[in-house]
């Protein structure tokens, strides 16, 4: 085996797939709060972090607060977060991030009115008890709206 060279640049971990799989993995994991819903608070969490040789997040630190439960959702996903291992033969490397997590509220379902409709039908006799001189049968239509 040979010695790493002093000028030899040192490897640090990175996230599989770079930033498009990492924001791709915020996004499909991302529990806006309750608290946050309830209030309506929409911002940017910002949070700093260590991903240390072996590819695990450690001393993660909210930089930019927005409360309501915001801060440890972005602290919860961090935790989840998986960085490739960096081999640098005996060398431990830790690697500083930054993060910034953006709270948009889901825009609201647009309302639908539902309907209804029926028809009631006056039952038929039977043919021994019809008289001739009888009206026909009537037919009465209703519409419910659900709003």
């Amino acid at each position: 085996m040979s010695k790493p060279r002093k000028d030899e640049p040192l490897k640090t971990p990175h996230y599989r797939g770079g930033n498009e799989a990492l924001f791709k993995f915020i996004k499909s994991n991302l529990n806006y709060p309750e608290e946050a819903l309830a209030n309506k608070i929409e911002g940017d969490v910002e949070a700093s972090y260590d991903v240390d040789g072996l590819g695990r997040t450690r001393n993660i630190k909210i930089v930019t607060s927005l409360g309501y439960g915001c801060d440890e959702e972005v602290k919860r996903l961090i935790g989840l977060l998986k960085y490739e291992k960096a081999f640098n033969k005996g060398r431990n490397v830790t690697l500083h991030r930054k993060l910034k997590v953006n709270f948009k509220l889901p825009e609201p379902k647009p309302v639908t009115k539902k309907q209804i409709n029926y028809q009631l039908v006056k039952e038929k006799k039977s043919e021994a008890s019809k008289s001739p001189a009888k009206k026909q049968d009537k037919v009465i239509s209703y519409t419910i709206k659900l709003n």
